[in-house]
């Protein structure tokens, strides 16, 4: 069946057949990993709050890696009037977490030993490093109607698993996605070079707290019968910012709080 597929001939595994099944492929090939570094900044800092490598066969880099970055990012909750249940909104598009990280050690170039896939997770943004850029015929205009395969044997095997869109539509089904969100968020954008490609998704945390921050003011306003200004719901968001507050630190940057900070804090 492998030699069907194509990842082994004349009795001895082929390079893909090495990255996809074997148990050791960086013995064959060094940087065939995924490498992740999680900052708590918007930017590279010299200070990681975390760094990983995902080592193995494609298999286990892709659900290894997924699991992490899935784990390490927000889930969020709210509850709309008139509803019971409460709905779950990812920090990230969950298809679309799986479908780069699969994209990546699917279309890297692998003759290019001297760099690997990098991960970087941001406050804001989670950034996709792929060694190898498009193809002559692919390019940013065309990327969602063009179908290529650097890796054609191991684009085929994750297709047949389900692990990418065998028609090349996962890219498609990312914007979708995006478009989709509750939250609206900032769609992903992408960047390329001669020998690298790199996408960025955006986190919808921001918007989670600004949508709440608003419902947080109208329930208050609600609540004592008042209509809040706008210096009263920055009172707010400052309280939801920071729990250790003082009348002393918010007053400084929105006038006129202590009035409705004694409501607040006497009811």
């Amino acid at each position: 069946m492998l030699g069907s597929l194509g990842c082994i001939k004349n009795s001895k595994p082929t390079n893909a057949g090495i990255l996809l099944f074997g148990k050791d492929p960086q013995k064959f090939f060094m940087n065939a990993y995924i490498a992740l570094a999680k900052y708590d900044s918007k930017d590279v800092d010299t200070r990681r709050l975390d760094y990983k490598e995902f080592t193995g066969n494609l298999f286990q880099q892709i659900d290894n890696c997924n699991k992490y970055i899935k784990d390490n990012t927000a889930v969020m909750s709210r509850l709309e009037r008139g509803e019971v249940r409460r709905e779950d909104i990812p920090e990230y598009g969950l298809f679309s977490l799986r479908e780069l990280i699969t994209n990546a050690v699917c279309h890297r170039d692998y003759s290019n030993f001297g760099t690997k896939v990098i991960i970087k997770m941001f406050t804001n943004r989670i950034e996709f490093y792929n060694p190898g850029g498009l193809s002559k015929s692919v390019t940013l205009k065309n990327i969602a109607n063009m179908q290529y395969s650097r890796n054609p044997i191991i684009a085929k095997i994750l297709a047949k698993v389900e692990y990418i869109e065998e028609l090349g539509e996962g890219w498609n089904k990312i914007i979708d996605e995006y478009k989709k969100h509750p939250l609206k968020p900032k769609l992903p954008s992408v960047e390329t070079g001669e020998d690298m490609f790199l996408v960025n998704i955006y986190s919808t945390k921001g918007r989670f707290a600004e949508k709440g921050n608003k419902r947080l003011g109208e329930g208050l306003g609600e609540k004592f019968g008042v209509k809040l200004g706008e210096n009263e719901e920055k009172v707010l968001r400052c309280i939801v910012a920071d729990k250790f507050a003082t009348i002393d630190s918010i007053s400084k940057s929105v006038r006129s709080a202590q009035q409705l900070l004694r409501i607040i804090w006497q009811s």
